[in-house]
């Protein structure tokens, strides 16, 4: 937990990343905390990044799945693992503090690798709606976003359903929500969102949003095939540095 604010050139470069991670998050759809997460312990403490990724994490994904057109009737769908995933988070979160920063830069690197190999090889994965994958599905997300922030089980599983582009955005926005307002709780009870680490992170979702709209705006100019290759290599490369640094 930190009471001080960093150094100028520490508090800049956070913010370019959250400006970087919002960009994608809006091109995409997903990647914001696996972006921020696989660059953050470069230059900062892992459970410093978990915390100040609590509030644009809620930000972010609030307006990801109330901009989808028929939203409401996602969220029916998908209700069941929203609750789990808050559950599952809000309780986990209360423990990132006593996790050793080694262990959760290992947890963040294998998910993160475990993502973007799942995804750029097209691992096919029989997933359904049905109650027993959403509760699995919520609750492994939970645990690792809990200490993490990153929810690669609910990346894998929104993209293995195989919805349309909009349904996926809504689906993803509100299962990754879920998680935020789990994650938010869960640091507050715990004093780990503190006077300071509130102010960066508000200051944070500004960049975040900004980004975001940046996305937004590009998404349709751009190949998202490339670009989605693009992102997932640089998460799968930064993924397999953390495990390797922290490992060996």
């Amino acid at each position: 937990m930190i009471t001080t604010f960093p150094s100028l050139g520490i508090i800049i470069a956070i913010m370019v990343v959250f400006l970087i991670a919002g960009t994608i998050k809006g091109s995409l759809g997903i990647g914001f905390p696996a972006f921020a997460m696989s660059v953050f312990p470069i230059f900062i403490d892992p459970a410093l990044g978990v915390t100040l990724l609590a509030i644009p994490i809620l930000l972010t994904n609030f307006m990801q799945f109330v901009t989808v057109k028929g939203w409401p009737a996602i969220i029916r769908r998908f209700l069941l693992a929203g609750g789990v995933i808050f559950v599952t988070t809000f309780v986990v979160s209360q423990m990132a503090a006593d996790v050793p920063n080694r262990w959760i830069n290992i947890l963040v690197g294998l998910s993160l690798t475990l993502f973007a190999v799942s995804t750029l090889f097209n691992v096919n994965i029989p997933a359904t709606e049905s109650p027993l994958w959403q509760a699995g599905i919520g609750f492994i997300s939970g645990v690792i976003g809990g200490i993490s922030a990153v929810k690669a089980p609910v990346m894998i599983y929104s993209i293995a359903l195989k919805l349309p582009r909009e349904e996926f955005m809504a689906a993803a926005g509100f299962m990754f929500f879920s998680g935020g307002v789990g994650l938010v709780s869960g640091l507050s009870t715990a004093h780990l969102m503190n006077s300071t680490t509130l102010i960066l992170s508000i200051a944070a979702v500004v960049l975040s949003l900004t980004g975001f709209r940046i996305g937004a705006w590009i998404r349709p100019m751009l190949s998202e095939r490339v670009f989605r290759l693009a992102v997932l290599w640089i998460i799968m490369a930064l993924g397999l540095r953390l495990v390797l640094v922290n490992v060996f």
